[in-house]
């Protein structure tokens, strides 16, 4: 790729919003709302997820029995109530607990590739960032973009990637991940955030990565190249066509 100054063909808003009491993240093109990438993704069926939340649940409600035992706690009716409406509420708290981690770890490496003023840094998200100060120094990666809004007209959604670099002669894609694992899912992901860059920057996305940093020692990161984008994009479509014909009226009057 011959670097060049990239600039959008239209752009692209953020826009924040509550739908049915769920915070939810939409795109504004010239004032057409398109929704976003991962609440196309919410469609497809996590087993591994509803494992994990089921785990924790039944831990919790484990801790309290334990607590209880030689106690003066008394177990009624009421107490029962109380912890297992407390053990359905947990996975969720965690999951936003570990969504925010993730959050401040983006921020930071975004702030990173912009040569900007930097956050500080608490102890417990330090070794992802030192994570990925390894990576960088290891895939002698260029950045050109950090976190970018882009969306495909054509496709109808709006998405957010984590940063674009160089390496080589290669205009690559990066999705930065702070999970347990790197899941099948998100190559569909960023398959639809390269086609709506090659929409809204008119260039075409040669690789793309997903990255995934440890939040705990030792400091370490994973990385996967997409084996097809094409192909990936045609998953995510798939998964679109679904989640739309799921959100209208299927019967006949």
């Amino acid at each position: 790729m011959n670097t060049k100054e990239l600039i959008p063909a239209y752009e692209v808003g953020l826009v924040v919003d509550k739908v049915r009491g769920k915070t939810r993240h939409f795109y504004d093109v010239g004032g057409v709302r398109y929704g976003g990438v991962t609440g196309v993704l919410g469609i497809i069926n996590k087993p591994a997820l509803v494992n994990w939340a089921a785990r924790q649940a039944a831990d919790h409600i484990a801790k309290a029995i334990r607590l209880s035992i030689g106690s003066n706690i008394v177990i009624t009716d009421e107490w029962i109530k109380v912890v297992l409406d407390a053990a359905k509420k947990r996975p969720e708290e965690l999951k936003t607990e570990a969504a925010d981690k993730g959050t401040l770890i983006h921020k930071r490496i975004d702030q990173d590739i912009l040569c900007g003023p930097v956050d500080p840094l608490t102890p417990e998200l330090a070794p992802a960032y030192e994570a990925f100060q390894k990576w960088v120094k290891e895939s002698q990666i260029r950045f050109l973009m950090g976190d970018t809004k882009v969306a495909s007209i054509e496709f109808g959604y709006g998405g957010s990637l984590d940063a674009l670099g160089q390496i080589g002669d290669d205009l690559v894609l990066l999705d930065w991940k702070t999970s347990s694992g790197i899941w099948p899912e998100y190559a569909l992901q960023v398959a639809a955030y390269a086609q709506a860059f090659k929409e809204t920057y008119g260039e075409t996305i040669d690789k793309a990565y997903i990255v995934r940093f440890s939040k705990k020692l030792p400091v370490e990161f994973e990385v996967k190249e997409i084996k097809s984008l094409d192909d990936s994009f045609e998953a995510f479509l798939a998964a679109k066509k679904l989640r739309d014909c799921l959100a209208e009226d299927q019967f006949a009057n």
